[in-house]
């Protein structure tokens, strides 16, 4: 089974890329998303959201994004529409 310890949300975004693409090249080499969930200790909810993301988008669709712009521990959402909120919101 696996050596990993606590969450993958208490991880660095760089290695929660590394753990995603890990996750989808386990699956690619044919085990199953059992398996790789219970390896990777992550639910089968994520396996299934990382390997639909590799089909549309491959590699590209696995790495890591930044929503917005971040300045200390405020961040700034562009919210939904084409205009930008000026209101921060804590992480």
């Amino acid at each position: 089974m696996s050596e990993l310890v606590g969450e993958a949300r208490e991880l660095s975004p760089l290695a929660q890329e590394a753990l995603r693409l890990r996750a989808v090249a386990a699956l690619v080499a044919g085990r199953t998303r059992e398996v790789v969930a219970a390896v990777f200790q992550v639910s089968l909810k994520a396996v299934d959201s990382r390997w639909a993301k590799w089909l549309v988008g491959g590699r590209e669709a696995l790495a890591l994004s930044r929503l917005g712009a971040v300045s200390g521990n405020i961040r700034f959402s562009t919210g939904s529409s084409s205009r930008r909120s000026a209101r921060p919101y804590c992480q």
